[in-house]
Protein backbone atom coordinates (compact mmCIF):
# COMPACT_ATOMS: atom_id res chain seq x y z
CA UNK A 1 0.00 0.00 0.00
CA UNK A 2 1.45 3.85 -0.83
CA UNK A 3 1.11 5.89 2.06
CA UNK A 4 -0.27 9.24 1.54
CA UNK A 5 2.28 11.84 0.92
CA UNK A 6 -0.53 14.61 0.01
CA UNK A 7 -1.14 17.74 2.19
CA UNK A 8 -4.07 18.16 3.80
CA UNK A 9 -7.17 18.84 1.24
CA UNK A 10 -4.66 17.70 -1.87
CA UNK A 11 -6.73 15.05 -3.66
CA UNK A 12 -6.43 12.95 -7.30
CA UNK A 13 -9.05 12.73 -9.73
CA UNK A 14 -9.31 10.07 -11.83
CA UNK A 15 -11.36 9.28 -14.74
CA UNK A 16 -12.93 6.57 -16.40
CA UNK A 17 -9.77 6.35 -18.97
CA UNK A 18 -7.50 6.71 -15.79
CA UNK A 19 -9.13 3.91 -13.70
CA UNK A 20 -8.99 1.38 -16.27
CA UNK A 21 -5.32 2.65 -16.70
CA UNK A 22 -4.71 1.57 -13.48
CA UNK A 23 -7.24 -1.51 -12.64
CA UNK A 24 -5.36 -4.11 -14.06
CA UNK A 25 -7.39 -7.82 -13.77
CA UNK A 26 -4.52 -10.01 -11.87
CA UNK A 27 -3.96 -7.49 -9.13
CA UNK A 28 -7.79 -6.66 -8.64
CA UNK A 29 -8.86 -10.26 -8.07
CA UNK A 30 -6.12 -10.59 -5.70
CA UNK A 31 -7.21 -7.66 -3.85
CA UNK A 32 -11.44 -9.52 -4.35
CA UNK A 33 -10.08 -12.53 -2.42
CA UNK A 34 -7.98 -10.66 -0.24
CA UNK A 35 -11.03 -8.44 1.03
CA UNK A 36 -13.51 -11.31 1.59
CA UNK A 37 -10.72 -12.91 3.69
CA UNK A 38 -10.77 -9.72 5.60
CA UNK A 39 -14.59 -9.75 6.13
CA UNK A 40 -14.08 -13.49 7.11
CA UNK A 41 -11.21 -11.82 9.76
CA UNK A 42 -13.87 -9.62 11.55
CA UNK A 43 -11.62 -6.46 10.22
CA UNK A 44 -13.35 -4.36 7.49
CA UNK A 45 -16.38 -2.09 8.68
CA UNK A 46 -19.57 -1.75 6.25
CA UNK A 47 -23.06 -1.28 6.45
CA UNK A 48 -25.64 -2.68 3.87
CA UNK A 49 -26.50 0.20 0.86
CA UNK A 50 -28.84 2.36 1.77
CA UNK A 51 -31.02 2.76 -1.41
CA UNK A 52 -33.15 5.70 -2.57
CA UNK A 53 -35.94 5.09 -5.04
CA UNK A 54 -35.54 8.10 -7.31
CA UNK A 55 -38.14 6.23 -10.09
CA UNK A 56 -40.82 3.41 -11.04
CA UNK A 57 -40.99 0.42 -13.01
CA UNK A 58 -44.08 2.54 -14.73
CA UNK A 59 -41.98 5.85 -15.33
CA UNK A 60 -40.77 6.77 -18.77
CA UNK A 61 -37.28 5.24 -18.11
CA UNK A 62 -37.89 2.41 -15.91
CA UNK A 63 -36.80 1.56 -12.25
CA UNK A 64 -34.61 4.06 -10.65
CA UNK A 65 -32.67 4.50 -7.74
CA UNK A 66 -29.37 6.32 -5.93
CA UNK A 67 -27.75 3.94 -3.35
CA UNK A 68 -24.72 4.52 -0.71
CA UNK A 69 -21.88 2.08 0.02
CA UNK A 70 -19.79 3.14 3.05
CA UNK A 71 -16.84 0.71 4.51
CA UNK A 72 -13.68 1.31 6.29
CA UNK A 73 -11.53 -1.46 5.10
CA UNK A 74 -8.71 -1.97 8.19
CA UNK A 75 -5.55 -3.65 7.00
CA UNK A 76 -5.28 -1.03 3.84
CA UNK A 77 -5.98 1.83 6.44
CA UNK A 78 -8.66 3.01 3.84
CA UNK A 79 -12.32 4.23 4.06
CA UNK A 80 -14.28 4.78 1.42
CA UNK A 81 -18.06 5.33 -0.12
CA UNK A 82 -19.70 5.06 -3.13
CA UNK A 83 -22.56 6.66 -4.56
CA UNK A 84 -24.17 4.52 -7.22
CA UNK A 85 -27.37 5.63 -9.53
CA UNK A 86 -29.11 3.12 -11.48
CA UNK A 87 -31.71 3.84 -14.44
CA UNK A 88 -33.31 0.58 -16.01
CA UNK A 89 -33.59 2.11 -19.41
CA UNK A 90 -30.67 4.45 -19.50
CA UNK A 91 -29.92 3.02 -22.50
CA UNK A 92 -32.72 4.05 -24.44
CA UNK A 93 -31.17 7.99 -23.90
CA UNK A 94 -27.56 6.89 -25.05
CA UNK A 95 -27.02 6.73 -21.07
CA UNK A 96 -25.14 4.10 -19.22
CA UNK A 97 -27.59 1.68 -17.08
CA UNK A 98 -25.35 1.85 -13.73
CA UNK A 99 -22.89 4.65 -12.66
CA UNK A 100 -20.77 5.66 -9.77
CA UNK A 101 -18.28 8.25 -7.96
CA UNK A 102 -15.96 6.72 -5.66
CA UNK A 103 -14.54 8.64 -2.94
CA UNK A 104 -11.63 7.11 -0.69
CA UNK A 105 -10.05 8.93 2.42
CA UNK A 106 -7.46 8.62 4.39
CA UNK A 107 -8.38 7.13 7.57
CA UNK A 108 -5.90 8.57 9.70
CA UNK A 109 -6.97 11.91 8.50
CA UNK A 110 -10.07 11.62 7.64
CA UNK A 111 -9.99 13.42 4.52
CA UNK A 112 -10.51 12.22 1.43
CA UNK A 113 -7.27 11.42 -1.22
CA UNK A 114 -8.98 10.63 -4.06
CA UNK A 115 -12.78 10.84 -6.34
CA UNK A 116 -12.58 8.59 -9.50
CA UNK A 117 -14.83 7.55 -11.91
CA UNK A 118 -17.00 4.38 -10.32
CA UNK A 119 -18.23 2.15 -12.64
CA UNK A 120 -15.02 0.73 -13.78
CA UNK A 121 -14.47 -0.07 -10.32
CA UNK A 122 -17.68 -1.51 -9.83
CA UNK A 123 -17.40 -3.87 -13.06
CA UNK A 124 -13.95 -5.39 -12.20
CA UNK A 125 -14.53 -5.69 -8.67
CA UNK A 126 -17.97 -7.22 -9.48
CA UNK A 127 -16.32 -9.71 -11.55
CA UNK A 128 -13.49 -10.08 -9.60
CA UNK A 129 -16.04 -11.95 -7.04
CA UNK A 130 -17.52 -13.57 -9.37
CA UNK A 131 -14.11 -14.79 -10.41
CA UNK A 132 -13.40 -15.99 -6.59
CA UNK A 133 -16.39 -17.94 -6.93
CA UNK A 134 -15.90 -19.95 -9.75
CA UNK A 135 -12.05 -20.55 -8.36
CA UNK A 136 -13.76 -22.80 -5.92
CA UNK A 137 -17.29 -23.60 -7.65
CA UNK A 138 -15.77 -24.62 -11.39
CA UNK A 139 -14.10 -27.25 -12.90
CA UNK A 140 -10.19 -26.55 -12.49
CA UNK A 141 -10.45 -27.53 -16.30
CA UNK A 142 -12.98 -25.25 -17.50
CA UNK A 143 -11.64 -24.22 -20.96
CA UNK A 144 -15.50 -22.81 -22.47
CA UNK A 145 -17.32 -19.68 -21.39
CA UNK A 146 -20.07 -18.26 -22.18
CA UNK A 147 -21.07 -14.61 -21.56
CA UNK A 148 -24.46 -13.52 -21.27
CA UNK A 149 -24.85 -9.85 -22.09
CA UNK A 150 -22.25 -8.09 -23.80
CA UNK A 151 -21.76 -4.62 -22.20
CA UNK A 152 -19.29 -3.81 -19.58
CA UNK A 153 -19.56 -6.36 -17.05
CA UNK A 154 -19.32 -9.13 -19.90
CA UNK A 155 -16.19 -7.43 -20.50
CA UNK A 156 -14.81 -7.70 -17.02
CA UNK A 157 -16.02 -11.10 -16.31
CA UNK A 158 -13.87 -12.22 -19.38
CA UNK A 159 -11.19 -11.51 -18.45
CA UNK A 160 -11.87 -12.06 -14.76
CA UNK A 161 -12.21 -15.50 -16.01
CA UNK A 162 -9.51 -15.66 -18.30
CA UNK A 163 -6.94 -15.21 -15.32
CA UNK A 164 -7.78 -18.10 -13.80
CA UNK A 165 -8.95 -20.88 -16.75
CA UNK A 166 -7.13 -21.70 -19.68
CA UNK A 167 -9.65 -20.44 -22.14
CA UNK A 168 -10.51 -22.11 -25.38
CA UNK A 169 -13.61 -20.59 -26.49
CA UNK A 170 -15.67 -17.66 -25.29
CA UNK A 171 -19.26 -17.64 -26.71
CA UNK A 172 -20.54 -13.80 -26.85
CA UNK A 173 -24.42 -13.97 -26.50
CA UNK A 174 -26.68 -10.51 -26.49
CA UNK A 175 -29.59 -10.06 -28.71
CA UNK A 176 -27.98 -6.55 -30.09
CA UNK A 177 -25.97 -7.71 -33.06
CA UNK A 178 -23.98 -4.62 -32.80
CA UNK A 179 -22.96 -4.37 -29.10
CA UNK A 180 -21.63 -8.30 -29.28
CA UNK A 181 -20.21 -8.26 -32.61
CA UNK A 182 -18.37 -5.08 -30.66
CA UNK A 183 -17.15 -7.29 -28.01
CA UNK A 184 -16.13 -9.51 -30.00
CA UNK A 185 -13.71 -7.70 -31.56
CA UNK A 186 -12.50 -6.20 -28.82
CA UNK A 187 -12.22 -9.27 -26.33
CA UNK A 188 -10.68 -11.21 -29.33
CA UNK A 189 -7.58 -8.79 -28.80
CA UNK A 190 -7.17 -9.42 -24.63
CA UNK A 191 -7.56 -13.35 -24.20
CA UNK A 192 -5.80 -16.22 -25.79
CA UNK A 193 -9.11 -17.70 -27.01
CA UNK A 194 -11.84 -17.95 -29.70
CA UNK A 195 -14.65 -15.26 -29.49
CA UNK A 196 -17.55 -16.39 -31.30
CA UNK A 197 -20.79 -14.41 -31.38
CA UNK A 198 -23.93 -17.08 -30.62
CA UNK A 199 -27.24 -14.72 -30.61
CA UNK A 200 -29.46 -17.54 -29.25
CA UNK A 201 -29.41 -18.01 -25.27
CA UNK A 202 -29.83 -22.05 -25.47
CA UNK A 203 -27.44 -22.50 -27.87
CA UNK A 204 -24.61 -20.61 -26.02
CA UNK A 205 -24.92 -22.01 -22.97
CA UNK A 206 -24.73 -25.52 -24.19
CA UNK A 207 -21.57 -27.55 -23.45
CA UNK A 208 -20.64 -24.23 -21.70
CA UNK A 209 -17.99 -24.98 -18.64
CA UNK A 210 -19.11 -21.50 -17.10
CA UNK A 211 -22.00 -19.23 -17.97
CA UNK A 212 -21.88 -15.50 -16.75
CA UNK A 213 -24.82 -13.60 -16.92
CA UNK A 214 -24.84 -10.42 -16.99
CA UNK A 215 -27.78 -8.63 -18.48
CA UNK A 216 -30.02 -5.66 -17.53
CA UNK A 217 -32.87 -7.88 -18.04
CA UNK A 218 -35.68 -8.88 -15.51
CA UNK A 219 -37.06 -11.59 -16.57
CA UNK A 220 -35.10 -15.09 -17.11
CA UNK A 221 -33.26 -15.20 -20.04
CA UNK A 222 -31.21 -18.83 -19.06
CA UNK A 223 -33.50 -22.03 -18.26
CA UNK A 224 -32.81 -23.94 -15.38
CA UNK A 225 -33.04 -26.80 -18.04
CA UNK A 226 -30.12 -25.59 -20.04
CA UNK A 227 -27.66 -25.61 -17.38
CA UNK A 228 -25.73 -29.28 -17.99
CA UNK A 229 -23.85 -31.13 -15.27
CA UNK A 230 -20.41 -29.99 -14.29
CA UNK A 231 -21.64 -26.40 -15.22
CA UNK A 232 -21.36 -23.37 -12.94
CA UNK A 233 -23.00 -20.30 -13.47
CA UNK A 234 -21.64 -16.93 -11.91
CA UNK A 235 -25.45 -14.94 -11.50
CA UNK A 236 -24.35 -11.48 -11.45
CA UNK A 237 -27.47 -10.40 -11.69
CA UNK A 238 -28.94 -12.61 -9.36
CA UNK A 239 -32.11 -14.85 -10.15
CA UNK A 240 -33.63 -12.14 -12.89
CA UNK A 241 -31.88 -13.11 -15.67
CA UNK A 242 -31.34 -16.66 -14.60
CA UNK A 243 -34.48 -18.94 -14.16
CA UNK A 244 -35.10 -18.50 -10.11
CA UNK A 245 -35.63 -22.85 -9.76
CA UNK A 246 -31.59 -22.99 -10.16
CA UNK A 247 -31.58 -21.74 -6.68
CA UNK A 248 -33.33 -25.27 -4.94
CA UNK A 249 -32.29 -27.87 -8.50
CA UNK A 250 -28.52 -26.86 -8.59
CA UNK A 251 -26.00 -29.21 -6.67
CA UNK A 252 -24.70 -26.04 -5.01
CA UNK A 253 -25.97 -22.40 -4.79
CA UNK A 254 -23.64 -20.36 -2.86
CA UNK A 255 -24.10 -16.65 -2.03
CA UNK A 256 -20.71 -14.21 -1.60
CA UNK A 257 -21.62 -13.08 2.16
CA UNK A 258 -24.68 -14.24 3.97
CA UNK A 259 -25.03 -10.11 6.01
CA UNK A 260 -25.36 -8.79 2.21
CA UNK A 261 -27.02 -11.14 0.67
CA UNK A 262 -29.67 -12.42 3.22
CA UNK A 263 -31.33 -9.20 2.77
CA UNK A 264 -32.58 -9.28 -0.74
CA UNK A 265 -34.16 -12.99 -0.07
CA UNK A 266 -35.89 -12.19 3.27
CA UNK A 267 -35.30 -8.59 4.32
CA UNK A 268 -36.08 -5.26 3.12
CA UNK A 269 -35.29 -5.55 -0.29
CA UNK A 270 -37.19 -9.04 -0.49
CA UNK A 271 -37.79 -10.00 -3.79
CA UNK A 272 -35.04 -7.13 -5.17
CA UNK A 273 -33.32 -9.60 -7.50
CA UNK A 274 -35.39 -12.42 -8.20
CA UNK A 275 -37.73 -12.42 -11.67
CA UNK A 276 -41.43 -11.57 -11.27
CA UNK A 277 -43.40 -15.05 -10.56
CA UNK A 278 -40.59 -16.52 -8.76
CA UNK A 279 -39.78 -17.25 -5.52
CA UNK A 280 -36.28 -18.64 -3.90
CA UNK A 281 -35.36 -20.14 -0.17
CA UNK A 282 -32.94 -19.30 1.92
CA UNK A 283 -33.13 -22.96 2.87
CA UNK A 284 -31.58 -23.84 -0.36
CA UNK A 285 -28.39 -21.72 0.34
CA UNK A 286 -25.53 -24.04 0.55
CA UNK A 287 -22.95 -21.77 1.79
CA UNK A 288 -21.36 -18.14 1.94
CA UNK A 289 -17.96 -18.21 -0.69
CA UNK A 290 -16.27 -17.10 2.77
CA UNK A 291 -17.66 -20.24 4.47
CA UNK A 292 -16.23 -22.00 1.31
CA UNK A 293 -12.53 -20.58 1.24
CA UNK A 294 -12.13 -21.17 5.25
CA UNK A 295 -12.92 -24.98 3.89
CA UNK A 296 -15.96 -25.03 6.25
CA UNK A 297 -18.29 -25.97 3.66
CA UNK A 298 -16.67 -28.04 0.43
CA UNK A 299 -16.78 -26.10 -2.63
CA UNK A 300 -17.29 -28.16 -6.13
CA UNK A 301 -17.04 -31.80 -4.79
CA UNK A 302 -17.67 -33.54 -8.45
CA UNK A 303 -17.34 -32.59 -11.97
CA UNK A 304 -20.98 -33.03 -13.19
CA UNK A 305 -22.06 -30.87 -9.99
CA UNK A 306 -24.09 -27.27 -11.30
CA UNK A 307 -23.15 -24.86 -9.08
CA UNK A 308 -24.74 -21.52 -8.96
CA UNK A 309 -23.05 -17.98 -7.44
CA UNK A 310 -25.11 -15.07 -6.60
CA UNK A 311 -23.40 -12.07 -5.07
CA UNK A 312 -24.85 -8.61 -4.04
CA UNK A 313 -21.44 -7.14 -3.35
CA UNK A 314 -20.84 -5.54 -0.58
CA UNK A 315 -18.56 -1.28 -0.27
CA UNK A 316 -15.49 -3.42 1.50
CA UNK A 317 -15.17 -4.77 -2.20
CA UNK A 318 -15.45 -0.90 -3.73
CA UNK A 319 -13.20 0.52 -1.00
CA UNK A 320 -10.60 -2.05 -0.94
CA UNK A 321 -10.20 -2.00 -4.99
CA UNK A 322 -10.65 2.34 -5.13
CA UNK A 323 -7.21 1.89 -2.87
CA UNK A 324 -5.85 -0.28 -5.22
CA UNK A 325 -6.42 2.40 -8.15
CA UNK A 326 -5.34 5.38 -5.76
CA UNK A 327 -2.38 3.36 -4.95
CA UNK A 328 -1.20 2.49 -8.98
CA UNK A 329 -2.47 6.01 -9.66
CA UNK A 330 0.15 7.71 -7.65
CA UNK A 331 2.78 5.26 -8.82
CA UNK A 332 1.91 6.26 -12.34
CA UNK A 333 1.16 10.00 -11.86
CA UNK A 334 -2.45 9.10 -13.29
CA UNK A 335 -5.09 11.80 -12.57
CA UNK A 336 -5.62 15.13 -12.31
CA UNK A 337 -4.68 16.78 -8.82
CA UNK A 338 -6.76 19.45 -7.03
CA UNK A 339 -7.75 20.95 -3.62
CA UNK A 340 -10.51 21.20 -1.53
CA UNK A 341 -8.74 24.28 0.20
Amino acid sequence: MVKHTTDPGELRFLNRDDVNEALEPAACLERVEQTFEWVGDGVVQQSNPFDLDVSTADDEYGLGMVQSFPSYVEPIDAAGHKWLGYIERNMERGLPTINAIDILSDAETSLPVAIMEGQSVTAMRTAGHAAVGAKYLAREDASTVTIVGCGDQGRTHLLMMAELFDLEEVRACDIDDEIRNAFIEEMSEHVDADVVGVPDAEEAVSGADIICTVTSATRPIVEEAWIEPGTHVAATAGFYDLEPTLSSEADKWVVGYYDRDLNWIEGEQEDNWTAEGYKVDENDIHADLIEVMNDERPGRESPNERTVMTHKGMPALDTATMELVHERAVEEGLGTEISLF
